[in-house]
Order: C-alpha cells, then sequence, then structure tokens
C-alpha cells in the first residue's frame, strides 16, 4: 500500500488515451470510485474527459461513452455488460483495483464474470490488476495472461507492533505507553496525538466504531487548540445541516472533539467531511469499520486494530484473514509527512500476544481462491449470460465457463453438474425454456423468459425471484405488509 499502484495505472491510461483508446477503471466500493474519479479529474486541464457511473443497474448509461476514463464499480461493469451498453466494446484498458477481493465471497463471484466477459469481449484489452495483499499472485498474472510485477519497496517503513502489558513491541524491541485511561486503544491514540501523528482505529461493526469515537473525544478534545476548535465547529455545523438524523448529530457531536467514525452507514457527504478533515490534521482520530481498509487514501501515522475477531453467521466471532490485517495495517504511514508508520494489535495476555506474532505480524497473505464454484453466485452469472446472448448453449456456457478463474484453478472437472444444476433450476423456475421442448437440455438452445429477463436486469439472485413469484401465485390476499415479508425472506436481503 502506498506505493505507487495507482500511478503505475494512471501511466498506461495516458498511453492508451494517447492513442484515442478508452479505459474502465473498476473498484469495489462506492466510496474509492468517488475518490478515483476525483484524482482522475485532475487530468481535465490536460483534456482527458472523465466519468462515473456507480449506481442504477438498470441503465445502460450510454451517455458515458463519450469519457475517456469511466470509473465504476464491478457490480456497476457487469450490470453494464448485461445492459449491452456500446461503449463497452471500445474498451482497450482495463484496471482492476484491490483484484484480492476475487477471494470474496460476495463480490469475488461477480469481479471474476465481469473479468471473463471483458476478457471474451476485448480479447486484446490491457488488463491491469493492483493488489497490495496476494498471496499467490502468479495464479492470478497467470489467468489473466499478464505479466506479474511484484515489488516490495514502500516509501516509508512500516512497524508492525503489539501492544501487551503496558508496552509497545516490535522487534523485540519495547516501548513504555503512558497510562492515561483504563482503555488500552485510547492510551495508544493519545500517544500518537501527543508527537503530532494521527491515528485510524478499526472496529469490527458500526456500532462500536461509534462507541469508540465517543468515548476517545472527551478525552482528545482538551488536547484541541484554539484554531482547530474554531475549524472543527464549522465541520460540525456542515454535518448537521446535510441532514438532522440521530448518526448526523452523534458524528457531530464527536466531529467538535477531533474525533470521527466512518463506515458504510454514512451518506457521501458525511464521509467527505470526515475524510476532508482528516487529511487536514484537523480530525486527530477516525475509528472506522474494515471497508476504510479497501484502498482508500486516507493514511494516519499509526493504525490501531481494536478488534481482529469478526462476527460470522456461521462461526460466531472468528479471526480475520492476515489479508484484512495487512489491508488495515498498510493504511499506516503518510509519505512526506510522517517519519514511519505503525500498524498496532492489542492482546490481552502473553499467549494472545504468540498467537498475534504468529498469526498475524510473521505471516503471508493467504492464497486467493475463487468463490465463484457457490450455486447461488453461479445462477445468477449464467442467467445473465444467457440473457445477453452470450451464451445460448449448455455446450456455451461451460466454453465461458472454462475461462474462468475458477476453473484455472483447477475446478473444470466440477463445470458439468453446477453448470447442469443451475440450468435446470432456471428451467424449472421458467426463467429460461428450451427451444425445443422435445431436445434435452444438453443438445437444445436456452432461451431467455420475460421473467429471466427481468430477474437479470434488475441484478437480483434468481433465487428471490421465484420466492417472490411463488408468494404471489399462492397469495390470497396481497397486502403492503405481505410484499415486504416476501422481500425480506429472499437471499439477496440476507447479503
Amino acid at each position: 500500500t502506498a506505493s505507487g499502484k495507482t500511478f503505475i495505472a494512471e501511466l498506461a491510461m495516458h498511453k492508451a488515451i494517447g492513442k484515442g483508446e478508452k479505459c474502465l477503471y473498476i473498484v469495489p466500493l462506492r466510496a474509492l470510485a468517488s475518490e478515483k474519479y476525483n484524482r482522475f479529474s485532475e487530468f481535465s486541464k490536460l483534456g482527458i474527459k472523465v466519468g462515473i457511473t456507480t449506481g442504477d443497474f438498470t441503465s445502460k448509461d450510454e451517455w458515458l461513452g463519450h469519457n475517456d476514463i469511466i470509473v465504476t464499480t464491478s457490480e456497476k461493469a457487469d450490470s453494464l455488460l448485461r445492459n449491452e451498453t456500446s461503449w463497452i466494446k471500445d474498451i482497450s484498458t482495463v484496471i482492476v483495483d484491490e483484484v484480492h477481493l476475487l477471494d470474496s465471497g460476495n463480490r469475488g463471484p461477480t469481479l471474476e464474470i465481469t473479468l471473463t466477459r471483458l476478457m471474451n469481449l476485448n480479447p486484446n484489452a490491457q488488463i491491469i490488476a493492483l493488489s497490495a495483499t496476494i498471496g499467490n499472485p502468479e495464479d492470478i498474472s497467470n489467468w489473466l495472461n499478464a505479466n506479474l510485477i511484484v515489488s516490495e519497496w514502500r516509501p516509508i517503513n512500516l512497524f508492525e507492533s503489539i501492544f501487551w502489558a503496558g508496552k509497545l513491541y516490535h522487534d523485540n524491541e519495547a516501548r513504555d505507553i503512558k497510562s492515561f485511561t483504563d482503555d488500552n486503544s485510547i492510551n495508544l491514540t493519545l500517544d500518537i496525538i501527543n508527537t503530532g501523528g494521527q491515528c485510524l482505529v478499526f472496529e469490527n461493526s458500526r456500532k462500536n466504531c461509534m462507541s469508540f469515537a465517543k468515548k476517545a473525544g472527551k478525552k482528545i478534545a482538551p488536547r484541541l487548540d484554539d484554531h482547530g476548535k474554531t475549524v472543527l465547529e464549522s465541520m460540525a455545523e456542515d454535518i448537521t445541516e446535510i441532514s438532522e438524523s440521530d448518526i448526523s448529530e452523534v458524528l457531530s457531536k464527536c466531529v467538535r472533539q477531533g474525533v470521527a467514525f466512518h463506515h458504510a452507514g454514512l451518506s457521501a457527504e458525511h464521509r467527505k467531511i470526515v475524510e476532508d478533515g482528516f487529511r487536514s490534521n484537523q480530525i486527530k482520530v477516525i475509528s472506522s469499520t474494515p471497508t476504510l481498509a479497501a484502498g482508500l487514501n486516507l493514511p494516519a501515522r499509526s493504525v490501531i486494530i481494536r478488534n481482529y475477531k469478526r462476527y460470522d453467521s456461521n462461526f460466531g466471532m472468528v479471526s480475520i484473514p492476515v489479508l484484512d490485517y495487512k489491508q488495515m495495517a498498510g493504511r499506516a504511514g503518510r509519505p512526506t509527512l510522517d517519519p514511519f508508520g505503525e500498524s498496532v494489535l492489542i492482546a490481552k495476555s502473553k499467549d494472545e500476544y504468540d498467537y498475534l506474532l504468529e498469526k498475524y505480524i510473521n505471516a503471508r497473505p493467504e492464497d486467493i481462491w475463487s468463490k465463484l464454484g457457490a450455486e447461488n453466485a453461479l445462477r445468477t452469472h449464467i442467467l445473465a449470460l444467457i440473457v445477453s446472448k452470450l451464451a445460448s448453449t449448455y455446450k456455451g456456457l461451460l466454453e465461458f465457463m472454462e475461462k474462468t478463474f475458477f476453473a484455472y484453478q483447477g475446478n473444470a472437472e466440477d463445470l458439468d453438474s453446477i453448470v447442469l444444476d443451475c440450468v435446470n433450476f432456471l428451467k424449472d423456475n421458467e426463467m429460461i425454456q428450451l427451444e425445443d421442448p422435445g431436445t434435452p437440455i444438453l443438445d437444445s438452445s436456452l432461451i431467455p423468459t420475460r421473467i429471466g429477463k427481468l430477474t437479470s436486469m434488475l441484478y437480483i439472485d434468481p433465487l428471490s425471484a421465484s420466492k417472490i413469484l411463488e408468494g404471489l401465485k399462492n397469495g390470497n390476499l396481497i397486502e403492503d405488509i405481505t410484499l415486504l415479508h416476501l422481500v425480506c425472506s429472499t437471499p439477496d436481503m440476507r447479503k
């Protein structure tokens, strides 16, 4: 992280634009899309046109075609391909930021299918995949038929530390941390602030990150100077002017104390105020959920990972992957502003200290594995392939799927049964039909129905659509609460 990956992408895009070609920049989050759009918009002085699209999945966004650079999320890129947006075929350079999210159960399959479709649509397009945390980069570069470039250079040193029993340990060296309160995380933030630094504190839930911000603000506010208080008061007023919600009031109060929280529940306007306030060094501490680690350019001298466990609906509280830890730790250190960056894990015992040292500090990121094999992921994308006519037979579906990262990683032998199960599901739920009903599925052309087309266009799981349709067919008295219950029972609402 903070080592110039985006700069490399910019050079490639400028080269393509110089030849009259278009570029697509794919990111995982809307907030990151906005940040990249603002950055690339600075190229307007060179006559470069930049567009952004992250919203309505039913829109083709044809108006974006006049731009040289289009910034989007992987989900929106997938929807543009589904809706057969005309300018997509003119893309010659594709940048994939945070490509390690191929390993994500939620976002990975969509990113993988999107890349496979782009490679199929534009075989000669240059694809540049960026990441700071991949254990098996050779697999991804080989799948993309790309040259692998690995660099361990970083503009400033990163010290990965563990706090335990009042001391901060790094490479067998210990430094005492003064105890101001009974909360070790607050003591660590005060230690950084007292030396002129700023701090990012990562929590495992929105509730916890708001709670920490409120608690830390009481200790940080007395350390603010008069000028800082004046600037923060203005920011707080801007926050309350945006909305008068409860979350806005809490954020406003925290900002007055030099602290903020940052999570996906904040509006884009609120997030911008918080991010700008932190970059200007007025906000000293941001308490955040891990979404802030997903590529946003918001470094601080110190990163404190207050909770290294996260709730999993199947297993309860589980330790986060090394990949996620490295992403958070990589936020530490502001080039040209800090002498070093420091990440901190917190141990409550010697056994936990040893565990953290082995599990995270001395570990390498996990290998990236395709998550496309799950039937719930595949049925959505197989329907989209049939609707867009990219594959109109069972054989055609298999040929496309054999180009995926899932198949590259040695799962090709599983494709037959998985794809057939999905096709049967779509047929049984009347989202596709056979061109010749008397012909076996393996030999017939697959035709999308009106319901199938609508399901794909609306970007919802076919299982969700089938549940809603079944409920509407079987319901005797359809009221608003009936529709609400139907929608809430779908897989899409559990994501």
